[in-house]
C-alpha cells in the first residue's frame, strides 16, 4: 500500500469530509479507524477513501463507498446529490473544503405519514363498544 503523508490542513479536510457524511448520508461505515490511518499515511484510508496529498488536487480523490457524495463536494457535480438544495450543498463544500461556518443538519425530506390513529380512542371511533362494567 502506498504511503502518503498529508499535512494537518489536509487531515483536517478528510476529518471534516467524515464528519459532513455522517450526517447527510444514511447508513453505517467504519469510521473508528481514520486516525490510525492517517497516522499511518495509508494512500486508502477506511472504508475506501483514497487520498492524495499532492498540491492543487482535491485531498479526497475518490470515495468507493459513495462516488456520488464525493463528486459533489469535490468535482462540483451539482447532480450527484438530488437531495440537497443548492445552498446546503454549497455550504457542506464550504465547510469541508475551506473549513468555513458549520455543517448543516441534513433536513429529511421523506414522505410524513398521514394523521395518527390511536386504538381505543373514543373521539376518533364513534361507534367504540362499550366498556364491561367494572367489577
Amino acid at each position: 500500500m502506498a504511503e502518503v503523508a498529508l499535512s494537518e490542513e489536509q487531515k483536517d479536510v478528510v476529518r471534516r469530509y467524515v464528519t459532513a457524511w455522517r450526517r447527510w448520508r444514511p447508513g453505517i461505515r467504519g469510521f473508528a479507524r481514520l486516525e490510525d490511518d492517517l497516522a499511518k499515511r495509508y494512500e486508502i484510508l477506511v472504508d475506501g477513501i483514497a487520498v492524495d496529498s499532492r498540491p492543487g488536487r482535491p485531498v479526497i480523490k475518490a470515495d468507493a463507498k459513495d462516488t456520488n457524495f464525493c463528486a459533489a463536494i469535490f468535482s462540483n457535480d451539482d447532480e450527484a446529490m438530488p437531495d440537497m438544495t443548492a445552498d446546503e450543498l454549497e455550504q457542506v463544500r464550504r465547510y469541508i473544503i475551506h473549513g468555513e461556518g458549520t455543517v448543516p443538519v441534513r433536513k429529511w425530506r421523506e414522505r410524513k405519514p398521514g394523521p395518527r390513529v390511536l386504538i381505543g380512542d373514543r373521539h376518533e371511533e364513534p361507534n367504540f363498544p362499550p366498556l364491561p362494567p367494572a367489577a
